[in-house]
């Protein structure tokens, strides 16, 4: 069980997938209460401005759909920070395709990215998480872990594994006190849907998914939130 002191500040969380999005809205979330944050992207830091506003995030450029860039992550977490309380794997992509048409080793790329990357990380940094008074982890899913739909064969079936992973995380981990929680959010104003018809004001804004982490993240330790559905309004596109 954790043993630290439930006093202990700031609070430390690890965020993949920071440079945009979800993770953005998060780490900027965080960093706004006093977080102090350890997040990831394949991006440059010096392509990022929003880093020079932010008080106390860390950034690493590296690539997390390969051994090696989980590796990194988890070494540069291990060596600057002495735990971790929120565990935030967001790091993800997404293509449309089927399983006929899909190109060759795509469906592969897309499980290491949306897959692997957490499974790998939440092995790596198990014992961080064991140190905080309130560990938490949290997966970025999808709606598309439900219910497939035409189209979105990689996807659906990488979504569908990353829950499945939450689910063991979830059913391993209660000894350690470690609660997990899997977000499924519908249609999220994000770079994904760059491009579409449809209107900002008909998809959810990134900051709502940001604060239903920390919802479930400042609840009872007594409670966990298991699955976090989150749909527009005007439901699915």
């Amino acid at each position: 069980m954790p043993t630290s002191d439930p006093t202990t500040f700031p609070q430390i969380a690890v965020v993949t997938g920071a440079s945009r999005g979800i993770g953005l809205a998060v780490v900027q979330l965080l960093d706004e209460l006093g977080w102090e944050v350890y997040c990831c992207g394949r991006s440059e830091a010096e392509q990022l401005s929003w880093l020079t506003r932010c008080r106390n995030v860390h950034y690493l450029s590296t690539d997390l759909s390969t051994a090696e860039g989980c590796e990194a992550m988890a070494q540069w977490v291990q060596s600057s920070a002495v735990q971790v309380d929120m565990l935030v794997h967001n790091a993800g992509s997404f293509v449309s395709d089927s399983i006929l048409n899909a190109p060759d080793k795509q469906m592969e790329k897309l499980m290491a990215l949306n897959v692997y990357s957490a499974y790998r990380l939440s092995r790596s940094l198990h014992p961080m998480l064991c140190k905080s008074p309130r560990p938490y982890v949290f997966t970025l899913c999808s709606v598309a872990s439900l219910k497939a739909y035409p189209g979105g064969a990689s996807y659906c079936m990488s979504k569908f594994a990353l829950l499945g992973l939450t689910k063991m995380l979830r059913v391993e981990w209660l000894s350690d006190g470690i609660a997990v929680s899997a977000l499924l959010p519908g249609a999220v104003f994000t770079d994904s849907w760059a491009g579409s018809p449809w209107p900002e004001e008909r998809l959810m804004p990134p900051k709502d998914v940001a604060e239903a982490i920390l919802h479930a993240y400042q609840a009872s330790p007594r409670t966990v939130f298991e699955e976090i559905v989150l749909r527009p309004l005007q439901g699915d596109l």
